[in-house]
C-alpha cells in the first residue's frame, strides 16, 4: 500500500515512495526530502490513500487533470 500525502501550502498530492522519496502526482517529478522537511511540508491524506490504492486509475486522472486539494 502506497501512502498519499498532500503539500500543506499548495494542496498538491504526492506519493510517498519510501526512503524519503516522493513523487508529485500531477507532474511525475520525483525527489528526496529530509525527514524534518517532510514533517513540515506534507500531511498524510488517508482518504486519498484508500481511494488510490483501491482504484489505481484515479492516479492517472489526477495526473491528467493536474488536480490539487483545495479544501484540506
Amino acid at each position: 500500500m502506497r501512502a498519499i500525502v498532500r503539500n500543506v501550502k499548495s494542496g498538491v498530492f504526492y506519493v510517498y515512495l519510501g526512503e524519503n522519496r516522493f513523487k508529485n502526482m500531477s507532474t511525475g517529478c520525483r525527489g528526496v526530502v529530509s525527514d524534518e522537511k517532510a514533517r513540515e511540508v506534507f500531511r498524510i491524506n488517508a482518504e486519498a490513500t484508500i481511494i488510490i490504492n483501491e482504484y489505481p486509475e484515479v492516479e492517472n486522472m489526477i495526473r491528467m487533470l493536474e488536480l490539487i486539494c483545495v479544501n484540506p
